[in-house]
Parts: structure tokens; sequence; C-alpha cells
């Protein structure tokens, strides 16, 4: 099995690769925008034929929230039209692909945990992004998965957690606004469960094809 995954150099893209040392049976490729540029579509093709993609963990992502205010166009471009790419890629090859998304699809106004079900309404760029993104997915012929995650932590990059264990450990007190309620999740577990939805996704392809076989 050859496994893409993109964005590889993040916090789910970290954890995954610890994964692919615990799995030598499969043929893993890290890639971030040095090694394949998501936005070109032609790139994106190439790569999947040339390396016989099975599956691609799409963990790449404009993730500068804030900062996507003032680059709507480029948060967009990476966020929504390169998962086109992906997924086109996807059809061509036959992979799957396990979209990472995020709760800023919601506009937060719930007082209760959201469920898959929800209608989506993101209030940001980013999230905007993101919708545009699993908007594209569920109209695509691909084969998608979409996989909404929060408040990703690990020892990579900056994080939240993080953050309060610095200034927790130099100040006496600590100060944080109290209008947003997340949940913290843990890069590796998020990354475990990916792979066990594709895991189950593959097998339900591969039950599907046995039965078209006897129709």
């Amino acid at each position: 099995m050859n496994i893409l995954v993109t964005g590889s150099k993040g916090q789910l893209g970290s954890e995954l690769k610890k994964i692919a040392n615990k799995n030598q049976s499969n043929d893993w490729f890290f890639t971030d925008v040095e090694e394949l540029d998501i936005t070109s579509s032609s790139a994106v093709t190439d790569f999947f034929i040339s390396n016989s993609i099975n599956i691609c963990f799409n963990c790449a992502a404009y993730t500068a929230v804030d900062k996507a205010e003032d680059e709507p166009e480029l948060a967009n471009k990476i966020n929504a039209e390169a998962v086109r790419n992906l997924a086109d890629a996807c059809l061509k090859t036959n992979a799957i692909l396990v979209h990472i998304s995020t709760d800023y699809v919601f506009d937060g106004e719930n007082f209760k945990p959201y469920e898959e079900s929800d209608p989506i309404k993101p209030i940001s760029v980013y999230g905007h992004s993101k919708a545009n993104a699993e908007l594209i997915l569920k109209i695509h012929e691909a084969n998608s998965v979409i996989v909404r995650t929060s408040w990703l932590y690990s020892s990579v990059g900056n994080n939240f957690v993080k953050t309060m264990i610095r200034v927790g450990s130099a100040r006496p007190e600590i100060s944080v606004v109290s209008d947003q309620v997340g949940t913290p999740t843990w890069a590796y577990d998020l990354a475990e469960a990916i792979v066990k939805i594709y895991q189950k996704c593959n097998v339900a392809k591969a039950q599907l094809l046995q039965l078209s076989h006897h129709l």
C-alpha cells in the first residue's frame, strides 16, 4: 500500500511518521510544500501516478486563522482549491482521500457538542475556506472521508496547550478569554484514528468490489 501524507511537517503529519515507523508493511510518502505543491493540479496528478498512491491523508492547510482575514485568496487556494486537486487525482487513480477539516466550519453558537449532521455556518475566512473544501468533496465523485478536529496539540510546533504550560510556569496567574469552548485533541490519537478510518474504508471498498463481480 502506498500512502501519501501532505503537510507532513505539521503536528498531525509528524505523528503519522511515528505510526509509519511501526508499520513497515506500507510505503509512506511524506511531503510538504517543498516536495509537492498541492495547489498545482498537474504536480499532484503526476505524483499520484508516478508513485501509485492508494491513500492520501491530507494534513496540509493554511492554519493562520487571524492572518487569513488579510489573505483570503491564499487561504482558499490552499484549504479548498488544493483539496479539489487531491480529489481529482484520487478519482483518476482510484485512491482514497482522508481530508482533515475543523470545527471552524461551525459558527460556535451551539451550546452542546456538534454532530456530523449539524449544518455548517463558518464566520471567519479560515472557516469559510475549510467549509469550501468540505462542499467540494461532498459533490466530488472521488472516494473521500472528512475528519473534523479541534485544538490540536502535540510536542511539535505551537499550540494552546504548550502556550498554557509555558505561561503557567512563568507567571503566578494567567488570564485567558472565556468565550471559547473546545476539545483539545492529542495529535497522535487523531493520527491513529484516521488510519483506522482508512482501514475500514478500504475493507468496505474491497467488499463492494467483490460484490460487483458477483452481480
